[in-house]
């Protein structure tokens, strides 16, 4: 008799974790997806930056497509990404918190952009960086289609 009830339960178990992996992913586990995932990552502009704190522009448009994702790198010197402004082509805008210093030649986390796949119309980002004898960094910016 406690054979079957210890079966029985294990059943129900089995059932509730069956349950459990059929849910959605919730929006803070999609930003942890591995960057290996399907898709093509393409340049889509740089800019070489300014010293102390300021603010430039990558415009994007129409004919680069639709992205579902975006990275920054560094080159030539290190700087800190302070935030970024997606706009999209509708004009809706994406408000990313990056908050990252980054060393030269390196680059942030994949950003997952709202929605399914979007039009970029600009990325618009804030940095701070320091001067040295290195002279200016360039951010330069990818997208994944």
């Amino acid at each position: 008799m406690q054979r079957r009830a210890f079966l029985a339960s294990l059943g129900v178990i089995a059932a509730s974790a069956a349950s459990l992996s059929a849910l959605p992913i919730d929006s803070a586990n999609a930003q942890r997806r591995p960057d290996n995932r399907p898709g093509t990552w393409d340049f889509l502009g740089e800019q070489k930056v300014n010293f102390g704190v300021d603010h430039d522009v990558i415009r994007v448009g129409r004919k680069d497509g639709k992205f579902r994702a975006i990275k920054l790198r560094v080159a030539d010197n290190d700087i800190e990404i302070l935030d970024l402004k997606v706009i999209y082509a509708n004009g809706a805008p994406d408000d990313i918190r990056v908050r990252q210093k980054m060393r030269k030649n390196s680059e942030t986390r994949t950003i997952d952009l709202k929605g399914n796949t979007r039009i970029i119309r600009e990325i618009q980002m804030t940095y701070r960086s320091r001067p040295s004898f290195r002279g200016r960094a360039t951010i330069q910016v990818y997208g994944l289609h």
